[in-house]
């Protein structure tokens, strides 16, 4: 088994520190949320904090590392760590997204349909999105354990880590997917005043 950087401890445990925090500043933002919402928005909150500043710590480190202290420091975890915050900032962001209904799309034709027909293709949507991401959350979760037997050089960390990413965000993107449909079908909005409203 290969340890764990020190260094990789102390910037996660910086991290957490500055995630709470930063978490603490922003909860007011959701004041007017009911209390499950704001509890879930806080720690999803926190969660995207706490991840950024791991995958922007871990570049920073590695940019020093190889350009300012090329002689004096070698930390050979910083490449793969960046990665590896990178991989689970990315689906966090996109199970974030789902959740607010706010992803990418097309809509030049959409939006020359009739309201009644737009909703039923959105509807439509959510169903797929729901159909494709459950293999996806399925097989993601038997890769990442048979990973879990397998250890990174650099980290010291189960491969695994890097896997749970898939259906960790994934069975999010579902359950937030069918909080939408559940919205579309009962006629509920699901957008007030421009922002999202909380599934």
């Amino acid at each position: 088994m290969f340890p764990t950087p020190f260094e990789l401890k102390v910037l996660f445990w910086l991290c957490v520190i500055l995630a709470l925090w930063l978490g603490w500043l922003i909860r007011t933002d959701h004041t007017d949320l009911p209390w499950i919402p704001r509890i879930w928005r806080n720690f999803e909150n926190s969660v995207t904090v706490f991840l950024m500043l791991l995958m922007l710590g871990a570049s920073t480190i590695q940019v020093l590392a190889r350009y300012v202290l090329p002689d004096d420091v070698t930390l050979p975890w910083t490449e793969e760590a960046g990665r590896l915050f990178m991989v689970w900032a990315t689906l966090w962001a996109a199970a974030t997204l789902q959740r607010t209904d706010e992803h990418i799309t097309m809509n030049a034709v959409f939006d020359l349909l009739p309201s009644s027909l737009q909703r039923l293709l959105l509807m439509f949507c959510d169903l797929l999105t729901i159909a494709l991401l459950t293999p996806v959350a399925w097989w993601g979760w038997n890769n990442a354990r048979m990973l879990d037997i397998m250890q990174s050089i650099s980290l010291g960390l189960p491969l695994s880590i890097f896997a749970y990413s898939i259906p960790v965000t994934a069975g999010l993107m579902i359950i937030f997917s069918i909080g939408l449909l559940v919205r579309r079908f009962t006629g509920a909005p699901v957008r007030t005043r421009g922002g999202a409203v909380e599934i």
